[in-house]
């Protein structure tokens, strides 16, 4: 061996020697440091834990069943509506209303719906549903219906109900308003103190003018009751929004009120100010005059009757151009809630009979058009008499009579100190028309409807 040259293999080998032990070493300390801990494929224990427990604390607190329930909530809603559907295959529903909690609100929700059924005309109902909750998962489930008007939390409110007898009077004028609008006024004539069908036909025909002519009505809202409701005298002064909703009425037409109009006419039409038409034949179509530009026109009607009828506008020429809307006039919203209270104590699944006059083979008619001793019959009409009465109860399950629920009217009942209330403190009796009105209201609402007259 050459002594001189490097020893370069020998210093390669002895650093690559070092490298393999220290990697040894390094192997070795894993090994053992390894060996003490436990194996696991799974997280950590701990770091589930705060996951699981939340978890756990939301179902537990999910579902309170004491707690009021969502009437709202769409799921529960959706199910109200089929269980109403499924539980009256023969009514047709409309519209439902939204629910809300009823009583106990945890437990139960009041829902009203519009429809009608096979044999009755439109009507309105809203009814309890009791319903229960799964104490584990909330699922809804409704366990029970009411019956009719069992759900009084869902009504809605009539609008305006509060004032519907009295409403209160719209702000004052200006000049400059009262001389902007255009007015139509019935001066006398001979409907006062007819039977309300008479006075309903003529009222209907002015309100169809002043819509034909786009005008506001001067109207008065106080009427003479016919002798035959009042006892045998006419009565003077009795408030036409005890017997017609007048609020419906305005939105009909527009209507201000006469006495009103006229002390306003007094200050700013009376001298000339304003132009005024007055026709004074009501055989004058308002096809003549539409297009006047006078902000009064006036209808005079003379004192011979019956040509001085206000019905008599409509007819002839004016015939083709005038339509009393029917619709217009509706029982009053005081004299419905009666009609409800009534019904609420019946089924509503009940038959009526409107009698006509005194027969005495009324029973007999009766049973022939009237099917079914175990149903409910309301009994309507002037012609009822408890010998009627007794004879229809022994085949039918229950006879009911508008007497039978005079509760309802009494002086210590809510419709007499409500209406005392809005008349100034004056008792406002329950008279003939309103008997009539509230009678045939009953007798619209029946399934089977039977009318026996003489």
């Amino acid at each position: 061996m050459d002594p001189s040259r490097p020893l370069l293999g020998r210093g390669a080998l002895i650093t690559s020697s070092a490298h393999a032990a220290a990697a040894l070493l390094l192997v070795a300390f894993l090994f053992l440091t390894l060996r003490n801990l436990p194996i696991s494929l799974s997280p950590p224990t701990a770091a589930l834990t705060p996951t699981t427990s939340h978890l756990e604390q939301q179902d537990q607190a999910s579902c309170d069943t004491t707690s009021t329930l969502d009437c709202a909530d769409p799921q529960l809603f959706h199910l109200m509506m089929r269980r109403a559907i499924d539980a009256f295959p023969d009514v047709h529903f409309n519209r439902f209303g939204r629910p809300v909690p009823g009583d106990p609100p945890s437990s139960s929700c009041d829902m009203a719906w519009r429809a009608r059924s096979t044999a009755s005309a439109n009507y309105k109902d809203y009814r309890r549903f009791s319903v229960a909750r799964d104490p584990v998962t909330c699922a809804y489930s409704v366990t029970s219906i009411g019956e009719y008007h069992s759900g009084p939390l869902a009504r809605k409110p009539r609008r305006g109900g509060t004032n519907a007898t009295a409403p209160p009077p719209p702000p004052a004028l200006s000049r400059s308003q009262f001389a902007a609008g255009k007015y139509l006024s019935y001066l006398g004539g001979g409907d006062r103190c007819k039977p309300m069908p008479h006075y309903l036909r003529s009222l209907l025909c002015s309100i169809a003018e002043a819509r034909y002519l786009n005008r506001t009505l001067v109207l008065d809202l106080s009427v003479c009751l016919a002798a035959a409701y009042a006892g045998g005298m006419p009565e003077e002064g009795k408030r036409l929004a005890f017997y017609i909703d007048i609020e419906h009425l305005q939105s009909v037409v527009g209507i201000v009120e006469h006495k009103r109009f006229w002390e306003d006419w007094d200050k700013w039409g009376a001298q000339g100010q304003l132009g005024v038409r007055i026709i004074e034949d009501s055989r004058v179509a308002p096809t003549k005059f539409s297009k006047s530009r006078d902000p009064l026109i006036v209808r005079k009607f003379g004192d011979v009757e019956p040509g001085n009828y206000w019905y008599n506008v409509c007819e002839g020429e004016a015939e083709h151009v005038l339509r009393p809307p029917q619709g217009a006039i509706r029982t009053a919203p005081s004299l419905m809630d009666i009609v409800d209270g009534i019904i609420s104590r019946m089924q509503v699944d009940f038959d009526s009979v409107h009698v006509g006059g005194n027969d005495g083979n009324l029973r007999r008619r009766i049973e022939e058009r009237l099917n079914g001793g175990g149903r409910q019959v309301y009994v309507a009409g002037e012609g009822i008499n408890v010998v009627l009465l007794d004879a229809l109860k022994a085949k039918y399950s229950s006879v009911h009579y508008l007497d039978a629920f005079e509760e309802l009217w009494a002086r210590d009942s809510k419709w007499f100190l409500e209406m005392k209330r809005l008349n100034g403190g004056v008792p406002v009796e329950f008279d003939g028309y309103m008997r009539e009105l509230v009678d045939r209201e009953v007798f619209l609402k029946g399934k089977k409807k039977v009318e026996v007259l003489v």
